[in-house]
This record gives structure tokens, C-alpha cells and sequence, in this order.
């Protein structure tokens, strides 16, 4: 799994049975940032499920972060934005795994 420390820098932890539950700062274009509760954990399961860094993933993100309680934009600009940032954070967290399991 991928855990950001608070200065932002990446580190790869790969134990999917871990027992705790992260929390993350997303930062959008536009500086507004905001923490999500689990997001490493679904990024992790959604790896180990096989999926694919696509529309159909980023959903099934957005998905499983409203069902953990965490606040998702309800304008369509706004979650087009924020579908577009965990996108890119899955990617991220997809080469995190590549890197650590060639």
C-alpha cells in the first residue's frame, strides 16, 4: 500500500492485511485540500481485485470512500475533478506495487 507522510513523500508498504485505517490529504489544482479516511486501504484492495486504472475504478473509489463516511462533491464539475485526482492517485499507487513486487 501506498502511505504518504505528512510532507507528502511517498512510501510503499505492502501488507494488505494491515489493520489500520489511513488518512490522506488530497491537494486539487487549485490548492483546496482535503483528508479521506481509507482511501489507502480501497486503493490496496481495488490493486488485489485486479482493476484497472479506469472510469469504471475511479466509481468504485468514489463508491467505497462514500461508504466509509467520507464527504464526496456532489457538483459534477467538482466530482469530475475529484474522480480525475484519485485516478491519478490509484496510478500512482499501481507503480508504488510494481516497484515493490516486480
Amino acid at each position: 500500500m501506498s502511505i504518504y507522510n505528512v510532507t507528502g513523500t511517498l512510501h510503499c508498504v505492502c501488507d494488505p492485511d494491515a489493520q489500520t485505517v489511513s488518512r490522506r490529504s488530497l491537494k486539487f489544482a487549485d490548492g483546496i485540500q482535503v483528508v479521506v479516511t481509507g482511501l489507502t486501504e480501497i486503493l490496496t484492495e481495488l490493486f488485489f481485485e485486479g482493476r484497472q486504472p479506469n472510469k469504471e475504478t475511479t466509481e468504485e473509489i468514489i463508491k467505497r470512500l462514500e461508504a466509509k463516511k467520507n464527504y464526496v462533491p456532489s457538483s459534477e464539475s467538482v466530482r469530475r475533478e475529484y474522480a480525475h485526482l484519485l485516478l491519478k492517485k490509484y496510478q500512482e499507487h499501481i507503480e508504488c506495487q510494481a516497484d515493490r513486487n516486480p
